[in-house]
């Protein structure tokens, strides 16, 4: 699927979202982010072009508050953003370091607690033994919040 990936500055709050018109498939992504969290809301909004192409054709998915795990297509986003940008073997393999401890391994992979969580539930619902000493943030980011 093609998309045309486009950054705006017009909205403070919102995060990114996608929508088809004219035949073609849009992402727009807040300009005003940092690389990181643009990188994980293109992800999140590539994982609804793959599993919610239908509901974009009928209405624009919009993201405020990224990784909200009351809506089961934002919780499909979610997990398809944290497994597309987390390498499993990578957090396997620094994992079974003993002195590797949570906030370690998300100081090695530079990536926040809460999106860790993410991929960590993932790999646990896999059958993969993880802890997760996190719950499942729905809104870690929340503006101001990364």
């Amino acid at each position: 699927m093609k998309a045309d990936v486009r950054e705006s500055y017009q909205y403070s709050r919102l995060k990114g979202y996608c929508y088809y018109a004219n035949r073609s498939t849009f992402v727009v992504i807040n300009g005003l982010l940092d690389d990181a969290e643009k990188t994980i809301v293109a992800a999140h909004e590539a994982a609804h072009l793959i599993l919610h192409h239908h509901q974009i054709m009928s209405a624009p998915m919009r993201d405020l508050f990224l990784y909200d795990m009351t809506s089961k297509l934002e919780y499909e986003a979610n997990l398809f953003a944290a497994d597309f940008l987390i390498e499993d073997e990578r957090v396997l393999s620094l994992i079974d370091d003993e002195e590797m401890d949570f906030f370690s391994l998300c100081k090695t992979l530079y990536l926040t607690p809460e999106f860790l969580s993410f991929k960590l539930y993932s790999l646990i619902q896999r059958g993969f033994r993880c802890t997760m000493p996190l719950t499942l943030d729905s809104r870690f980011l929340k503006k101001g919040d990364v």
